[in-house]
């Protein structure tokens, strides 16, 4: 093992000003939930449950943080591993999702110092949860994961959220958009009384309204960054999403997210009116699915260095929703319902661009098409992770899809969004250097097509 290569270490190059400031949310998150454990106040941990259950929770006074979240952080900053191998020496396979194996093995260590953060955790670490939020949405590990921390955790208790996801043609039969929301809406207010009897208090449901219309306001900002993204040249790419994400997605109730935002769109807003690009030589415009590799963000400022490469659009489901018409929430004034459609809205939206492709599924492929030729790409930079069999099983298909029904080729770069070791950067360098080739072909045959980019 002495003459293996060490791995490279680049740091990612932000191109907005905004995206440096966007890791005070991160540091935001950790310290208050440490800061209300030492206080004696409730903290959770939650999965991403696309502002399903967060809300409810942050209402009734609970501190969360996001192991995800963190699973990124600590291969960010290179400190995954150690966990990784204590997951793996307590049984749990390399092929688990790498953010269920960072997270157990931070809690198996946790529990071994009699639960308290050990002092060299990243980001100082997580605290003892009081309750775990749990998401049937997505992936069986996700909530499988939060079970199997009861080993370490003193039967803790968990609280699974789940999200009806019918095919996409199914989703436009008569009724089934309705009883979708009113099985959501009754499962939160079982939710609710779980949340009650755990914590001894009941849900202000005024301050719950308040959270929900911060969440509305964020989330449309967002999402008007994203139309903002579709000027060519780019002037915001993948690098700097992955930063600004944070807010939206874990803290879109919280009043400085909403600022932030609205820095954000300021910024990106006079980019776009001065024609300046995000990155300074952009000759292909790429979309990316669909984690990405946490531990080497440089790869992809190295890729806009050697090829021209901009990252224009990222992974359906870590973006803000669409936003919801107008006449379906007007008149609705239960916090609980526009909870529900908002997190209903995210899972659904792209149904009638599956049911126009002739694709399924809805959620996690049909985005890609209609990014296509929003963003006017040339090309899929897919990325099939190690250990995630969602983020992974559609993206062969998503490609060769995008090939055949609109002329968009992909190139697939195996990796993992935690485990650094089975991410080899000069394959994937090789591999996108021969794909360059591939998408002026195909800008080629768009163009005898007659199609519009």
């Amino acid at each position: 093992m002495g003459n293996e290569k060490k791995k490279k270490t680049r740091k990612s190059g932000k191109t907005l000003e905004t995206a440096r400031e966007a890791g005070y949310f991160a540091k935001k998150m950790l310290t208050s939930a440490l800061k209300a454990t030492e206080e004696g106040r409730p903290t959770g941990w939650s999965m991403v449950t696309w502002w399903q259950g967060e809300l409810i929770a942050k209402a009734m006074g609970v501190e969360l943080v996001f192991p995800e979240n963190y699973g990124a952080f600590c291969a960010a900053v290179r400190k995954a591993e150690p966990h990784l191998e204590v997951a793996e020496s307590e049984g749990f396979p390399a092929t688990l999702c790498g953010y269920a194996r960072n997270c157990i093995g931070y809690t198996k260590m946790l529990a071994d110092n009699d639960f308290v953060p050990l002092a060299d955790a990243p980001g100082g670490g997580l605290a003892k949860p009081v309750f775990l939020l749990s998401s049937g949405c997505a992936c069986d590990a996700r909530y499988k994961w939060f079970q199997a921390l009861g080993r370490y955790l003193d039967n803790t208790p968990v609280w699974t959220l789940d999200i009806p996801q019918t095919g996409a043609n199914e989703f436009f039969l008569k009724g089934n958009k309705e009883a979708g929301l009113k099985f959501m809406v009754l499962h939160l207010k079982e939710y609710v009384s779980f949340l009650e009897n755990l914590l001894k208090k009941k849900l202000d449901y005024d301050k719950l309204s308040e959270m929900v219309d911060m969440t509305y306001k964020t989330l449309r900002l967002a999402y008007e960054v994203d139309v903002l993204r579709r000027a060519v040249p780019s002037p915001m790419v993948g690098t700097d999403f992955w930063s600004i994400m944070i807010p939206h997605l874990y803290l879109p109730d919280d009043p400085e997210a909403y600022e932030f935002y609205q820095r954000v769109y300021a910024e990106v807003k006079n980019k776009v009116d001065n024609k300046i690009g995000a990155i300074p030589n952009e000759k292909y415009r790429m979309m990316f699915s669909e984690l990405p590799p946490w531990h080497s963000l440089g790869f992809f400022d190295e890729l806009a260095e050697r090829f021209g490469i901009a990252i224009v659009i990222e992974s359906w489901n870590y973006h803000a929703n669409l936003p919801i018409p107008e006449e379906e929430i007007q008149g609705v004034t239960d916090p609980i319902e526009l909870i529900a459609r908002l997190s209903y809205q995210k899972w659904t939206e792209y149904n009638g661009v599956a049911r126009k492709y002739e694709v399924e599924p809805g959620f996690f492929m049909a985005a890609y098409f209609q990014y296509a030729e929003d963003y006017k790409v040339d090309g899929l930079f897919a990325h099939p992770l190690m250990s995630c069999r969602p983020a992974t099983y559609t993206l062969l298909h998503t490609r060769n899809m995008l090939e055949e029904k609109i002329k968009i080729p992909g190139v697939v770069i195996d990796g993992d969004i935690i485990d650094l070791r089975v991410f080899n950067e000069e394959e994937a360098f090789s591999k996108v250097e021969a794909f360059v080739e591939t998408m002026d072909h195909y800008r080629d045959l768009r163009k005898e097509a007659g199609m519009a980019w």
